[in-house]
């Protein structure tokens, strides 16, 4: 009895040492007390991605309107020059040469006549024609030799001067005006024919204005095939005036001597001086 009696003392003695210590525990500040972790709701996900997609919103705005100005970057004006301005051959800068580069993008000087103009004694629309003396033995024989074929052909032009060119531009800009002019007539100093090196043919001296319809004559066909053979070769083909600048000109032929003409001939009929020496690119 008696120990059962201890027993019960024993066990109510450690409740109330237990209890003693969780008051002291309770009241003592100093020790840490583990708190329950909150949890992510849905709700306040969707707050903080709004808050994060709201930032990344004002950012693209600030550089928007307040863009970071760029770096200058040093160029060396030699590195320019060699990449932008690649000289071209001296045959086709020399103004004694045959085939001397004139179109949109390179022009003559004003004053510019060349050395040796003659008459080359041909049929033409006109008493006074005169052409390169480089060009005038192989027109002549060009010409004789179509006839000789049943084929007449009539020099409609050869030498223009610049002061000429100027006239005839305007005069064209006045009827068509100057975006229509443009595209079969060229400004003063960008004219082939003031190297005496172009030539316009037709086969009706009564109608010596230039028109496609020539195409059609036999003066034309036989030009088409033959006049490489005496140097010639058609400057402004059919479907190349996204090259030459010009629309087609069945009627327009230019001297770039025989070598050259051949060459030109055996790569393709309609190739341009342009892309036969790779102007441009």
């Amino acid at each position: 009895m008696n120990e059962e009696i201890k027993e019960i003392k024993t066990d109510e003695e450690e409740s109330t040492s237990l209890t003693s210590q969780l008051d002291a525990i309770k009241g003592n500040d100093d020790i840490p007390v583990i708190k329950e972790k909150k949890k992510w709701t849905k709700e306040k996900f969707i707050k903080a991605l709004l808050a994060f997609f709201a930032c990344l919103f004002l950012i693209s705005l600030y550089f928007h309107y307040y863009p970071p100005t760029p770096k200058p970057v040093e160029i060396n004006p030699d590195e320019i020059e060699e990449v932008v301005s690649t000289p071209l051959p001296a045959e086709l800068t020399e103004l004694s040469s045959p085939t001397l580069i004139v179109n949109k993008n390179y022009s003559l000087p004003s004053d510019y006549v060349p050395n040796s103009l003659v008459t080359p004694y041909v049929l033409s629309t006109s008493d006074i024609i005169q052409v390169n003396e480089l060009a005038a033995a192989d027109l002549k024989e060009m010409v004789e030799k179509a006839k000789e074929e049943g084929i007449t052909l009539y020099l409609s032009s050869g030498y223009i001067s610049y002061e000429t060119q100027i006239d005839l531009y305007e005069d064209r800009v006045s009827l068509v005006g100057e975006s229509e002019a443009s595209k079969t007539f060229p400004k003063a100093g960008y004219s082939e024919h003031q190297t005496g090196l172009a030539f316009d043919f037709t086969n009706d001296p009564a109608s010596p204005s230039n028109s496609t319809s020539f195409e059609e004559t036999d003066a034309s066909k036989w030009l088409r095939e033959n006049a490489y053979k005496y140097g010639f070769i058609l400057r402004y083909p059919k479907d190349k005036e996204h090259i030459t600048g010009y629309t087609y000109m069945p009627w327009h032929y230019r001297y770039v001597g025989k070598e050259v003409a051949e060459a030109i001939h055996n790569i393709g009929e309609d190739i341009t001086m342009e892309e036969f020496y790779e102007i441009g690119k």
